[in-house]
């Protein structure tokens, strides 16, 4: 029997293939709690509000690591149950008037896409909204 039988070893499960440990969005996180939580208190006052915006940044791009795949999907869905194939596209329909007719439709079927894209921007904005 051969080492790795007798040990039973096993690597632990790949959530990031085909990349390594940390992911990208560990990476981001991890230097935005240094910033935010250690860094922060030890820069004159006069930086702080860099590292806050620096922090902020991270995090924005921290939510759109995480949430990009099920984003894209939906928006792709959206884009698709219009029979359009691009934003741009979408755009320049609505600019001709080709669905002044279907407004009320698609304002419903964009909002999700909106709130999705508002969390990740800022959930503290939807959180305040939600609480008024």
């Amino acid at each position: 029997m051969n080492m790795p039988e007798e040990l039973d070893l096993e690597l632990p499960p790949r959530t990031n293939a085909p990349y390594d440990a940390p992911s990208a969005q560990e990476l981001v996180e991890a230097v935005k709690f240094f910033i935010s939580e250690e860094l922060l208190d030890e820069v004159p006052s006069t930086q702080k509000w860099k590292l806050r915006i620096a922090s902020n940044v991270l995090a924005i791009a921290a939510r759109e690591i995480e949430n990009y795949a099920t984003d894209k999907r939906s928006f792709d869905d959206f884009l698709s149950s219009l029979n359009m194939g691009s934003e741009r596209e979408l755009s320049l329909a609505l600019r001709h008037g080709d669905f002044d007719n279907n407004l009320g439709t698609i304002l419903t079927k964009l909002m999700p896409i909106v709130e999705r894209k508002l969390l990740v921007a800022n959930p503290a904005y939807l959180l305040s909204e939600n609480n008024t």
